[in-house]
C-alpha cells in the first residue's frame, strides 16, 4: 500500500543538505510543488549558492493567509552513526535519517500538507504559503529573503522540534568575541612582550562569574538563568613566542527579560573594572559575524494570540492535546515578527535534536501532519 506522506520524507532525507548544501534539497522541493500546481514556486538564493524555496496556494478569498516555515539546512552529520545517514529507514515506529528531528520532519510536514491541499481540488479562503528556507544557522538569512521576495502572510507556523508542543516563547542569545592584545617577544626575552592569553585569564574567569551575576527576570517556561559557553579560545603563533594576542567566543543563552546588547556593555564593564586592577588588560568586546548576520533575540508571543489559539485548536481536532512549553534554542520566529508576521512554533523531534542516529517517532510526524492541516483549515478559512 502506497504511503505518499512517509515517501515524501524518506526522500527529502535521502539528500544530503548539509549546513551549506541545501540547494539539491531546495531544488527537489520546488519540483515536487511544481508538479502538484502549486501555484507560485520559487527558487531564492539567501546567501551565494544557498537557496531557499518558497510556494503559494492562493485561496479563493476572504480568509486570513498562513505561512509554514521549515529549515533545509542541518548540522555536520556525527561520525557515530550506525548506519547509513542518507539511507532513511523505519524501524520499530521511528524514522531515522540525518536531521530528521531539526527539522526535515516538519519541513517535509509542512510540505506534506502543500501537497494535501494542491491535489485536493478544493481550496481554503485564505493563501497557504511554504517557505523551506537555508541559512537558518545564520540567522534566519533564509527567512528573511523569502519574506523580502513576498512569501509572507498574516500568520506563520515554525516547526522547530518540539515534541508537538506548542511553543509561544524562546531564548535569545548573544555571541560573543573577546580579543585581548598583547606584544609579541622571544621566550628568551619575554620580559619584553605582553602574553596575551595570560591577560585573558581574568577576562574567562569574569565571564563565568558573569553567568551567575547578570540580572533577569524568571520566567515559568524558560527554567533556570542565563547560561554560558566558551566555545573556542585562540592564541598564539608558536611555543617560544609570547602571543600578542588571543581571542574567545561565547554563547550566552538569554531569557525574554534580557537584551543582547545590555549583555555585550555588561561584559565590556566586567573587562573595564579588571583593566583597573590590571592596566595590562587591552580587550575588545565584539559580537560574532555569525551572530550579526541574524541577531538571536529572544521572542514571546501571548497564548491567547489568535494563532496561538488556532494551533491549540488544530490540535485537538487531531487528537492530541495541547501542550505549552518553552523554547530553549532559537527559532526563525524572531524575523517573521520583525516582519509583522505573529508566529509560534510546533514539530516533532525531541533532544538533544541532532545525534548519531537520529530519529522522529513515525506517529509524531503523522500529527503534525494533521495538526499543520488543521491548522490551515481553521486560519485560511
Amino acid at each position: 500500500m502506497k504511503d505518499p506522506e512517509l515517501d515524501l520524507l524518506l526522500e527529502t532525507l535521502s539528500i544530503d543538505s548539509t549546513w551549506g548544501l541545501e540547494k539539491e534539497l531546495a531544488e527537489f522541493i520546488a519540483d515536487r510543488m511544481e508538479g502538484w500546481g502549486v501555484d507560485d514556486v520559487r527558487l531564492v538564493e539567501s546567501m551565494p549558492g544557498r537557496h531557499s524555496v518558497g510556494g503559494r496556494l492562493r485561496g479563493t478569498g476572504g480568509g486570513k493567509s498562513l505561512l509554514l516555515n521549515g529549515h533545509l539546512d542541518t548540522y555536520e552529520v556525527s561520525p557515530d552513526w550506525t548506519r547509513d545517514p542518507f539511507g532513511p529507514v523505519v524501524e520499530d515506529g521511528k524514522i531515522y535519517g540525518a536531521g530528521i528531528a531539526d527539522m526535515k520532519a516538519a519541513t517535509t510536514a509542512s510540505l506534506a500538507v502543500m501537497r494535501r491541499i494542491a491535489l485536493s481540488g478544493s481550496r481554503p479562503k485564505g493563501d497557504v504559503v511554504f517557505q523551506g528556507v537555508s541559512c537558518h544557522f545564520e540567522g534566519g538569512v533564509g527567512t528573511r529573503s523569502l519574506l523580502e521576495a513576498g512569501f509572507t502572510a498574516d500568520g506563520a507556523i515554525c516547526g522547530e522540534p518540539t515534541d508537538n508542543t506548542i511553543g509561544t516563547v524562546h531564548r535569545g542569545a548573544a555571541y560573543l568575541k573577546i580579543t585581548t592584545y598583547g606584544k609579541q617577544a622571544h621566550t628568551s626575552a619575554k620580559e619584553l612582550g605582553l602574553n596575551a592569553i595570560e591577560t585573558m585569564e581574568p577576562i574567562l574567569a569574569g565571564m563565568r562569574r558573569l553567568e551567575g551575576t547578570m540580572p533577569y527576570v524568571v520566567h515559568p517556561e524558560l527554567p533556570g538563568g542565563p547560561n554560558l559557553n566558551i566555545g573556542t579560545i585562540r592564541g598564539g603563533t608558536k611555543h617560544n613566542q609570547v602571543p600578542d594576542r588571543c581571542e574567545m567566543t561565547c554563547d550566552i543563552r538569554l531569557l525574554p527579560s534580557q537584551d543582547p546588547y545590555d549583555v555585550k556593555l555588561q561584559a565590556e564593564q566586567m573587562i573595564a573594572d579588571l583593566k583597573a586592577e590590571d592596566p595590562r588588560i587591552e580587550a575588545t568586546v565584539e559580537f560574532s559575524d555569525h551572530w550579526l548576520s541574524g541577531p538571536r533575540l529572544p521572542y514571546e508571543i501571548d497564548k491567547s494570540s489568535p494563532i496561538s489559539a488556532a494551533v491549540a485548536e488544530a490540535a485537538v481536532r487531531a487528537g492530541a492535546q495541547p501542550v505549552y512549553r518553552g523554547i530553549q534554542f532559537w527559532t526563525d520566529m524572531v524575523p517573521l515578527k520583525q516582519f509583522g508576521i505573529p508566529a509560534v512554533n510546533i514539530g516533532p523531534g525531541t533532544p538533544p535534536y541532532s545525534w548519531a542516529d537520529e530519529w522522529v517517532e513515525l506517529a509524531k510526524y503523522r500529527e503534525i501532519i494533521d495538526i499543520y492541516a488543521h491548522a490551515v483549515n481553521l486560519w485560511c478559512n
